[in-house]
């Protein structure tokens, strides 16, 4: 005996009907799915290379702003040391001068700016301690050539001094000139050139050393003459000789950057500041 399954009957066209409604629906929302995901997409790569770009400037920014928070912060507190050692190649040396100084007649100091964790201006890995320490080495050596000169360098490591210690030690060796070696930087980027800065109100022959030395120094080197400016520095105030504080250019400024880490510019930076030293102590003569 069979049993027989009853089948429901159903009406084909409204099955139809109901088959087209349910395809049209589906390619409507399918459609609208694909322009919001489109739009979404097309948002989040906005977004990405937004947050890229700020991204990118931020680390610049924060890569070359950081290590001179980081001098200021240390400089304030006396923060740790930085150990890191400046290349000595051509650098002066005490042994490259005579050893008998008994002859040498004009004392002259040369104070390199900054030093252990005073690191200065910091950009592209290059530290103004550095930098300074460099040049005023290039100059000690030009002036040790001279017979009757006797060079004094403030330090010839990466060491911390006090502008009291530097001053100090000018006096201790009865130095006749004070020459102090600077870089500078700053936020714009665009500033360039020399400057020559002596104290304020000083009367001990600050002014005739600064209007000389820039001088000379502008003859050497190609970069603007920013001429001298009279300032309230601590390590020029109360020094009891005429003392000057060289900024030999901007190291926030790429173009500068790259003539004051070539050597054949420092090797004329450093003539250009010789020079004016023996200009100034032959005129006094």
């Amino acid at each position: 005996m069979k049993l027989v399954t009853k089948r429901k009957i159903t009406n084909k066209k409204t099955t139809k009907s109901r088959k087209k409604r349910k395809k049209g629906l589906h390619r409507k929302k399918t459609s609208v799915n694909k322009k919001k995901l489109i739009v979404v997409i097309v948002c989040a790569i906005i977004v990405l290379f937004a947050v890229g770009f700020v991204g990118k400037k931020t680390v610049s920014f924060v890569s070359n702003v950081w290590p001179n928070i980081i001098s200021l912060k240390d400089s304030l507190t006396g923060g740790k040391v930085d150990k890191s050692n400046v290349n000595s190649d051509e650098q002066f040396d005490v042994g490259d001068e005579d050893k008998d100084t008994l002859q040498k007649k004009h004392n002259v100091f040369i104070d390199v700016g900054c030093g252990g964790y005073e690191t200065g201006y910091v950009t592209s890995n290059i530290k103004e301690k550095d930098m300074n320490l460099k040049i005023a080495k290039k100059v000690a050596k030009k002036l040790a050539k001279e017979d009757d000169i006797n060079v004094i360098l403030s330090r010839q490591e990466d060491v911390y001094l006090s502008s009291d210690e530097r001053k100090a030690l000018a006096e201790n060796e009865k130095a006749e000139v004070f020459v102090s070696i600077h870089m500078a930087g700053e936020k714009s980027g665009d500033a360039s050139g020399v400057e020559t800065i002596y104290q304020k109100d000083s009367e001990n022959g600050s002014y005739d050393l600064a209007v000389i030395m820039q001088t000379s120094i502008s003859a050497y080197v190609k970069a603007k003459d920013r001429g001298t400016s009279a300032y309230d520095m601590s390590v020029l105030r109360d020094n009891s000789i005429p003392a000057v504080y060289i900024q030999c250019g901007f190291l926030s400024n790429s173009s500068e950057l790259k003539n004051l880490n070539n050597s054949k510019y420092q090797d004329e930076l450093a003539e250009g500041i010789a020079q004016g030293i023996l200009t100034y102590i032959d005129a006094k003569k």
